[in-house]
């Protein structure tokens, strides 16, 4: 089964690029687990770089939504506004 952040991720995708009526998000706020165990928070703006890294997301994170290149770090959250 599809973990649900990847899910929700690509449904996103297919919303933008809509050609009726695309979905233009204004903001994506992930949260993220560190290794230490505290949560980042980051806030990303523009509708561009929103695309951008929605695809970095899927391309750097594993299908448990881990980092690949450090598993310790795990996607925890994200909204888009």
């Amino acid at each position: 089964m599809e973990n649900e952040l990847r899910y929700y991720l690509n449904e996103i995708k297919k919303a933008m690029h809509n050609c009726d009526k695309p979905f233009i998000p204004q903001y994506l706020v992930t949260a993220t687990q560190l290794p230490t165990g505290f949560i980042e928070l980051a806030v990303n703006q523009n509708a561009e770089n929103i695309k951008a890294k929605i695809d970095y997301i899927l391309s750097a994170y594993d299908e448990e939504m881990r980092l690949k290149t450090n598993p310790a770090i795990i996607m925890k959250n994200i909204m888009l506004v």
